[in-house]
């Protein structure tokens, strides 16, 4: 399948972030061995010296080992160079990785969220990448080039990119049983939430002791009702003419009434991402709005069909007058290169095989993520009607930003915030908290244009 939105203009400078598909704090570590030489006619310290490979480290938040098959057949293409992947807590990322980009731990090459690659560029952390072949589809899409340009030059590659509601996955067979049809409108997505509710399970599930995975279902902003109004919204923010508060009350005052109505379970507090997951395939809920990642993830690869099958629709939203419904798009993963690496050609290498068109569509293809590159590859049956639904005329999808707000502002305001509020917490006292919290990093706000 061609791209995920045919038409788009340009690409965000977003100041949200995707973390990942994981956020566990635990490290996953893969190394290959070196290759035997083999050659008879050398000494055995001349062999091993012309044999010893390039040891480079490379850096994702993809805990639950994601990226580990990538790895491994690079290395096996290239079988002069050792890849010792590591996967780092994915809520504390920009945290972590600050501090080893500050060290002589810095990983060659690794991944970063969005509202990083700005500030990271700037604090010359990034190898300039304009001229490496790979870039080529990249500079393509000149929405996407233009975002990632800073100075007349380019310092990260956008692995994939999402936008707009979330699909929201459900058991077709449980859907079937209750006689409910998937919701196309607000009104009728707590309609279904009340039938689920009836019936004695949870409506919907979030990993949110992970808090990216709730504030995910508003993070495209199609609830705030403000965005046809302020496209450039966090601008607006920066210069002071809206506050975080007004911006995104609709969202908070939504997430607040979904949680006191019974329909957010109570234990998706507790559950971790990964927990959430066989929370909602064993029927305890039966709605779990998450990213197109989904239908690859293993746990839904051997499901009864009488019992669970697997499927989506896209989160409900209110349009605009223009009826429109008005959503930001962003990159999620970019990938980059360290500026003090040593081992620049084998980082280098690694980088542009990643990034390689045919490389890059197995990458998509089997995490069953999405682009707006111009580039063949498979969406997952399960999604393709949201994809479909969210490319077309009904959608209209802001996809740049002229200032980046901090990873601070999102990860300690706006995560928090949503995990606030099914704790107790309420609508009014976290918008007063945005206002806060936006203040104290506003310092810290890149102004990109």
């Amino acid at each position: 399948m061609k791209k995920l939105v045919s038409t788009l203009l340009s690409v965000l400078l977003l100041g949200t972030m995707l973390l990942g598909c994981s956020s566990k704090a635990e490290v996953v570590t893969e190394t290959s061995k070196a290759p035997a030489d083999g050659t008879a006619s050398t000494t055995a310290a001349d062999a091993s010296a012309a044999t010893e490979p390039t040891v480079i480290k490379y850096v994702s938040w993809m805990t639950n080992g994601e990226d580990i098959p990538f790895v491994e057949a690079f290395m096996s293409e290239n079988p002069d160079i050792i890849v010792e992947y590591e996967a780092i807590d994915g809520t504390n990322y920009d945290k972590l990785l600050s501090v080893r980009l500050m060290t002589d731990d810095a990983p060659d090459v690794f991944l970063i969220q969005w509202a990083q690659y700005a500030k990271y560029a700037q604090e010359n952390y990034l190898m300039d990448v304009t001229e490496q072949p790979s870039m080529a589809l990249l500079q393509a899409n000149s929405g996407l080039a233009n975002a990632f340009t800073m100075d007349s030059k380019q310092y990260g590659f956008p692995i994939n990119t999402n936008g707009g509601p979330l699909p929201i996955y459900y058991n077709k067979v449980y859907f079937d049983k209750l006689g409910i049809t998937p919701p196309t409108t607000l009104e009728e997505f707590y309609s279904v939430c009340e039938k689920i509710k009836a019936d004695g399970v949870d409506p919907l599930v979030f990993g949110a002791q992970d808090k990216w995975p709730i504030e995910m279902f508003f993070r495209y902003h199609q609830y705030t009702n403000l965005l046809s109004e302020h496209p450039q919204y966090a601008n607006d923010l920066y210069k002071g003419t809206m506050l975080p508060s007004e911006f995104y009350k609709s969202e908070f005052e939504m997430g607040e009434d979904l949680f006191n109505k019974g329909y957010i379970s109570k234990a998706s507090l507790t559950l971790t991402w990964p927990q959430s997951v066989p929370y909602f395939i064993e029927g305890k809920a039966a709605m779990l709005p998450q990213g197109p990642w989904v239908p690859s993830m293993p746990e839904f690869a051997e499901l009864d069909p009488s019992v669970f099958q697997l499927a989506a629709f896209t989160s409900p939203a209110t349009p605009a007058a223009d009826g429109k419904i008005y959503a930001m798009g962003e990159v999620d993963r970019s990938i980059v290169v360290s500026s003090t690496t040593k081992n620049k050609e084998a980082a280098l290498r690694f980088f542009n095989w990643f990034t390689d068109k045919t490389n890059l569509a197995k990458y998509l293809s089997a995490q069953s993520l999405t682009t707006v590159l111009d580039l063949e590859y498979t969406i997952n049956p399960i999604i393709a009607d949201h994809i479909k639904n969210i490319s077309s005329d009904k959608y209209q999808l802001i996809w740049s930003q002229d200032v980046q707000l901090t990873p601070a502002f999102m990860t300690d305001a706006m995560f928090n915030g949503f995990q606030n509020l099914l704790a107790g917490s309420n609508a009014k006292a976290e918008l007063e908290r945005l206002d806060s919290e936006f203040d104290k990093t506003k310092d810290a706000i890149i102004v990109l244009k």
